[in-house]
């Protein structure tokens, strides 16, 4: 059986709290903030799957995967599931410190940040400096959701390209998470710019 999209993992992930933390680095409200979340998973797999193109690319990004899957934030459920990696499970802040520190995991990431960043900034009208200080906190715990749902699915290399392209394609299309949020705010893009409430 599929596992859930990997948005919808972020969401669970994120939890209550860190969305609220990432609302109030958006200037928005709670729906404007998981409005946000699509974005960044489909902007995100996007990246990757372009960085996952090439057989060189790929395996950079398999690596990074492997080093996001030892970091997964301490909400996350994946610590309770078994892994093909060895690295002990540790929280977000370690993610954001040490493990971005160096490694694949770092350089893809900041391969990424930005065009992820000005992505997410241009379809939802937020200016790309809150756009970046979300990513903070989006950032770890959607690269450990792309680890699981590739793990889950036993995903190596060489099927990374064509999983990625099918998570963008699944978060954007009508049916989708962020076509269910583009009606609830009547079809627009923008949450605008400021400290609006969405």
């Amino acid at each position: 059986m599929r596992d859930k999209p990997i948005h919808k993992a972020v969401l669970d992930d994120l939890g209550t709290e860190q969305l609220h933390q990432v609302a109030t680095e958006l200037g928005t409200g709670s729906r404007g903030a998981k409005r946000v979340v699509g974005e960044t998973v489909a902007a995100l797999t996007g990246s990757l799957a372009e960085e996952a193109a090439s057989p060189h690319g790929a395996h950079e990004v398999e690596q990074a995967l492997d080093e996001a899957q030892g970091a997964t934030p301490a909400g996350a459920a994946a610590a309770a599931r078994p892994a093909k990696w060895a690295a002990a499970p540790a929280g977000a802040g370690t993610f954001a410190g040490s493990a971005l520190g160096g490694g694949m995991l770092a350089t893809i990431v900041g391969r990424t940040s930005m065009p992820v960043a000005r992505a997410v900034s241009q379809r939802t009208g937020i200016p790309v400096a809150q756009v970046s200080r979300a990513l903070k906190i989006l950032t770890p715990v959607a690269m450990a959701a792309v680890s699981r749902a590739a793990q889950n699915r036993n995903v190596g290399a060489d099927g990374l390209a064509e999983m990625l392209k099918e998570e963008q394609e699944a978060t954007r299309r009508p049916g989708g998470a962020l076509g269910a949020l583009a009606r609830l705010f009547g079809g627009g893009h923008s949450y605008g710019g400021g400290r609006h409430r969405a």
